[in-house]
């Protein structure tokens, strides 16, 4: 598999950081053994039907070489989470990451509590079936 290059976009102080790196797909075989982990809200917040927003949430730590992947049903009466992330950028799977923010969508207009449950992610394991070659920075 050939290697490219591609920009990472992160965000900062000044707007948006673009940095290039040179990387190549990943082959993984992901495990059958999994985990659930709850994804709950960390603050109030009032939300619209049809509006998307970012919240913050409590912190969900995952180690190295761990997939996320969000339940397709969603137990919040009001929201469907959309995405995860660690509201800093890029969070690459071959690195430890911390989860702290959720992007929602609202399926109604109403009150999100601080601990609501807000959606469920399935935690497995993977492992590479190659050797993964990691990203590597491209200075101009």
């Amino acid at each position: 598999m050939e290697s490219q290059t591609i920009q990472i976009v992160s965000p900062a102080e000044q707007g948006l950081e673009r940095s290039k790196v040179e990387v190549s797909p990943y082959e993984f075989t992901i495990a059958t053994r999994a985990k659930w982990e709850i994804i709950v809200a960390d603050e109030d917040m009032t939300i619209a039907k049809g509006a998307f927003e970012k919240i913050r949430i409590r912190e969900i730590t995952l180690q190295h070489d761990l997939l996320a992947l969000l339940c397709a049903f969603s137990p919040h009466a009001l929201v469907s989470v959309v995405r995860v992330g660690s509201g800093a950028g890029a969070a690459p799977v071959e690195t430890d990451r911390c989860i702290k923010v959720a992007y929602i969508l609202g399926q109604e207009t109403g009150e999100i509590k601080e601990g609501d449950l807000l959606g469920v992610l399935n935690i497995l394991p993977i492992m590479f079936t190659r050797e993964a070659k990691k990203p590597v920075a491209i200075k101009d």
